[in-house]
């Protein structure tokens, strides 16, 4: 029996009803769709990626067919692509012996959208405003280590397809604030958290969002996640970044009443195309993180 005659079978079986949906993906482990199923009932091999028909150029970061595959339990999430919004479901499936990931997707557009003439759609914009909030960090507006690990997840996937390193370069940089525990606890958490809004607020203007993502990992740890830069120019972008947070000038807008506060950064960039995994990713940029350290020492503060 081929593939598209096996799903057409199991829906029936699991009484699904296809007329619910606009279209059901049998994808692969690797965001690959091998078999669809339209809304009339047909089924047939196809040769997509599951981010392809989004109109994507590598896997969603909230990719819910491969959360379903990995995690072996259903995902649901709303899309929106050519000015449509979907709702998808995704679930774990075996067919002929083989695990996919099913992924059921519904236009609901006209559900969301047919409003008054001059009135806001409140629906949308609240599931806008709840993807943004469940992807930022709340202190610092950055991207959260939930959604850097998405990202990194769906990059590493990405680069495995690649043969080598210069075809799809990929870059990991971890920071973190020199002597940061100290500034805490010689000047309070006040100093500590405008410290981290500085940082922050100057990686978020020195990474634009062609270059990449930054993400505050943790504490005061931040990462920069690299799309499509080589070496050369990310070693530009974080030593300038670094040269901007380290000077005087920068340095003389952290005050409070009695003191400013010289701050200091030290980043470890790391070439992850080659990682198995964002753990392994990760590992790799702390290891040249603590390398920079042991180089690398500044005052912290100043009177």
């Amino acid at each position: 029996m081929e593939l598209d005659e096996a799903l057409a079978d199991f829906l029936e079986q699991e009484g699904i009803f296809q007329k619910m949906f606009d279209v059901i993906w049998l994808v692969e482990q690797d965001g690959h769709c091998v078999c669809k199923c339209n809304s009339d009932g047909s089924c047939s091999i196809t040769d997509e990626t599951c981010y392809s028909v989004w109109g994507k150029k590598h896997r969603c970061a909230n990719c819910v067919s491969q959360q379903a595959y990995n995690e072996n339990r259903q995902h649901v999430k709303f899309e929106y692509a050519n000015d449509r919004y979907y709702f998808v479901i995704a679930r774990p499936v075996w067919l002929q012996g083989k695990k996919y990931a099913l992924e059921f997707v519904m236009d609901v557009t006209t559900q969301f959208t047919q409003n008054k003439a001059g009135e806001e759609n409140f629906v949308m914009n609240l599931i806008h405003e709840l993807e943004r909030v469940s992807s930022r960090d709340p202190f610092t507006g950055l991207f959260n280590k939930k959604h850097l690990l998405k990202a990194l997840t769906a990059s590493l996937q990405e680069s495995q397809q690649t043969t080598a390193a210069e075809d799809a370069p990929l870059y990991l940089a971890i920071w973190d604030i020199d002597s940061f525990k100290q500034i805490n606890d010689t000047y309070g958490h006040d100093a500590g958290d405008r410290i981290l809004l500085c940082v922050a607020n100057t990686l978020q203007h020195g990474i634009r969002k062609e270059d990449g993502i930054t993400a505050r990992f943790g504490g005061d740890e931040f990462a920069i996640l690299f799309h499509n830069r080589d070496l050369a120019s990310c070693e530009r972008l974080l030593t300038a970044i670094k040269a901007e947070i380290d000077s005087d000038i920068h340095s003389s807008m952290v005050c409070n009443e009695k003191v400013c506060f010289r701050i200091s950064v030290s980043y470890g960039l790391a070439d992850i195309h080659g990682a198995a995994t964002p753990e392994a990713a990760i590992h790799a940029a702390d290891q040249h993180l603590y390398t920079h350290k042991r180089k690398v020492h500044k005052n912290d503060s100043r009177s």
